[in-house]
């Protein structure tokens, strides 16, 4: 549905997007993840038409981008972070508006304005004035204008954006159902929005591709973390500190984080596999008690602060 090869976007000398490689197949929700200046936004309003890449090809729908624009704006419903609205306007006329506005005829419009009020749960505010609407419920509006025509491909910029727990709720189990029928490409720096509604996820920092895969693949690709908590008296502690450094040493060099707690008791953390055999063994020759012992799977979150913090690392280092 989308395919695009070292699209780069500036902005004078400015560089907002560097030789991105996207691939959105068909019936996959692909979110963009990225702190603010990532290159989200960019991304998308090319991929929208509305800026035609300055390096590199981008075909959306099939059609080459910006060249076939119209045919791909055809199948494509857009979704901004501020979804325009005109709050004097009751909902179903505000989408009949949005409707001629992107030239449908009229049954399309009844038909398709019709559908997105069921899909968006909006039947019973049809006849609200916009203006009158909670923030959420104007978010949903916005969608329901993205629907009409029926798009194969719906981009969303930063929907949930405002919205209170609540409405965060609503609006994943909205694009989880829409998701069924459609193509969906959204982008937000709020990594658990992503992680609740993507299938594949695009992590970008300063306008480049960090990584990109499915959220397993990449959950797969994070380290992981072993954490315990021991009782153990004064003087036994440095050799059970030893021999901890010892083992966090065997996975690639991990540090390890070793702090006294309440009631003296050690705590100790570092990156790595599931170390707690080894590590209760240790526990066990010096002389302690685990009181705890675990190891925590690794999430997306801690991938993407570890692809953060890589690249920051190799900007300070003076890589370009």
């Amino acid at each position: 549905m989308i395919e695009a090869t070292g699209i780069t976007k500036r902005y004078g000398r400015f560089t907002a997007v560097r030789g991105l490689d996207l691939e959105v197949p068909d019936g996959v929700v692909c979110g963009l993840l990225g702190p603010n200046g990532a290159g989200k936004t960019t991304t998308i309003r090319m991929v929208t038409g509305m800026l035609p890449p300055d390096e590199g090809t981008l075909r959306v729908a099939g059609h080459p981008m910006p060249a076939g624009r119209r045919r791909a704006l055809a199948r494509l419903g857009y979704l901004p972070e501020s979804a325009p609205s005109y709050p004097e306007m009751r909902v179903a006329e505000y989408l009949r508006f949005r409707g001629r506005l992107l030239g449908l005829d009229r049954g399309t419009i009844r038909r398709t304005a019709d559908a997105a009020l069921d899909a968006c749960d909006l039947a019973g505010v049809a006849r609200r004035l916009v203006g009158q609407l909670s923030k959420g419920f104007r978010q949903r509006v916005g969608l329901a204008a993205a629907l009409l025509g029926d798009p194969a491909l719906l981009v969303l910029d930063e929907p949930t954006v405002g919205l209170d727990p609540r409405q965060l709720r609503d609006f994943r189990r909205l694009v989880r159902r829409l998701a069924e029928t459609r193509t969906i490409l959204l982008s937000s720096h709020i990594m658990q929005e992503i992680e609740a509604v993507a299938d594949r996820v695009v992590i970008m920092h300063r306008g480049r591709k960090l990584a990109d895969g499915t959220i397993d693949e990449l959950r797969g690709a994070a380290p992981g973390r072993n954490i315990g908590r021991v009782s153990i008296e004064s003087d036994r502690r440095p050799a059970l500190e030893s021999a901890l450094r010892g083992i966090a040493a065997k996975v690639d060099d991990a540090t390890i984080d070793l702090a006294i707690v309440s009631q003296g008791d050690l705590r100790f953390e570092f990156a790595g596999p599931d170390r707690r055999r080894e590590c209760g063994r240790a526990i066990h020759e010096s002389g302690g008690v685990a009181i705890e012992l675990g190891h925590e799977s690794p999430g997306l979150e801690s991938r993407f602060l570890e692809l953060l913090d890589q690249e920051r690392g190799a900007l300070e280092g003076g890589n370009p």
